[in-house]
């Protein structure tokens, strides 16, 4: 009988499930305590129900993006912990939160009354860090907590050298690269990623980021991107990649990266369609944005 596995969950109920029973196997006690209500709240951020803040209006870094590096980053953890390093359960609670927080940035707040959160790609970074410096006084964290949450989050942002960034510990170093490469492999592994990236050119548009002088110049440039970003995730992001398939040996029983095959596939599919239909790729870009709970479902 066929085992299927739900690459992305795109139900909050069901995602968080999921990163629980990960946790879990991990830490038995594990306390839910601050992952609970960080992670009720950035829902509601997302969602327009926070006082001071408007809805999430950015289409890519949207809130099923961030649901899906925080699965990526529980999972990567696990990963971790069971073949390369124990992790303590501080760490894990801070980089799950973390996670929660890295792109929060792309919210505007309600005095911010034009244009979208596209606008902020280029300080979306120090935006989210600055709002969870907010959050952190409000829950009474500690300084510690936060310059580690801190940490993690610089590491996401594209524009930044890993190596510049100053870690207290080997630990949250790790911590830090894994959230950096479940930010990169997630998006990158979503079913609909190529329907997604008119939206990012929409959001670097609107920033004023003239990497791309048209969306289709982004289509031609993302198999270049992601060879760099494949690079830089097995050489300065220590390898945590290559843990990933611990986890699914440990949760599912099959010994694979499936985040990283499911990029491979989306490579391929972006190859072929620029083979057949060159300038007019999006007859290629056939699959619907309005997917259910599990857009990805492997049988093995």
């Amino acid at each position: 009988m066929k085992k299927i596995i739900h690459l992305l969950i795109k139900n909050p109920e069901e995602m968080d499930r999921e990163i629980r029973i990960i946790v879990a196997s991990m830490f038995p006690e594990f306390d839910f305590s601050a992952y609970n209500k960080a992670f009720s709240d950035i829902d509601k951020l997302f969602s327009g129900k926070m006082p001071g803040f408007e809805h999430c209006d950015t289409q890519y870094h949207d809130w099923p993006h961030t649901m899906g590096v925080i699965l990526a980053t529980a999972r990567l953890l696990h990963g971790i912990h069971i073949d390369r390093q124990e992790l303590s359960e501080r760490i894990v609670n801070l980089t799950l939160v973390a996670a929660l927080f890295h792109d929060v940035g792309y919210i505007r707040r309600v005095d911010e009354n034009s244009g979208t959160g596209g606008q902020f790609t280029k300080t979306h970074v120090q935006r989210g860090i600055d709002l969870l410096e907010e959050y952190a006084d409000n829950q009474e964290w500690s300084m510690d907590d936060f310059l580690d949450m801190e940490c993690m989050i610089l590491c996401t942002d594209p524009a930044r050298n890993p190596e510049t960034i100053v870690f207290m510990n080997i630990e949250v170093l790790l911590a830090a690269h894994i959230l950096a490469t479940a930010d990169i492999v997630s998006q990158m592994a979503d079913d609909i990623y190529l329907e997604k990236l008119p939206f990012l050119f929409l959001e670097f548009t609107e920033a004023g980021i003239t990497d791309f002088i048209s969306e289709y110049d982004l289509f031609l440039k993302t198999m270049g991107f992601y060879a760099f970003m494949r690079a830089k995730m097995e050489g300065r992001l220590s390898n945590v990649i290559s843990y990933m398939a611990a986890h699914f040996r440990e949760r599912h029983g099959v010994e694979r990266d499936f985040y990283s095959e499911a990029v491979q596939r989306n490579m391929n599919y972006l190859i072929s369609i620029l083979e057949k239909h060159g300038e007019e790729y999006r007859n290629g870009l056939r699959r619907n944005l309005n997917r259910n709970e599990f857009p990805i479902k492997i049988a093995v």
